[in-house]
């Protein structure tokens, strides 16, 4: 697998709206992210982003793909 994906992959694993289902790891769009703190809410705060809701394997692997939180 390429460099890119995999370093993606790292990064997506830690973050705090990544959340495991039965088919892999999804951007909780549900959830907004503070791309500085990595803290997670249900609730909007300023300059907090929301999750995409992508399939993270399949979001990875693309090279014009980007994450909402600007962490790749």
């Amino acid at each position: 697998m390429d460099d890119y994906v995999n370093e993606r992959k790292k990064i997506c694993k830690e973050c705090a709206i990544m959340r495991l289902t039965d088919f892999g790891m999804k951007c909780d769009n549900r959830r907004w992210l503070n791309p500085e703190t990595n803290e997670s809410s249900y609730f909007k705060h300023d300059g907090w982003v929301k999750g995409c809701g992508c399939d993270i394997n399949l979001k990875v692997k693309r090279l014009g793909n980007h994450c909402p939180g600007n962490k790749w």
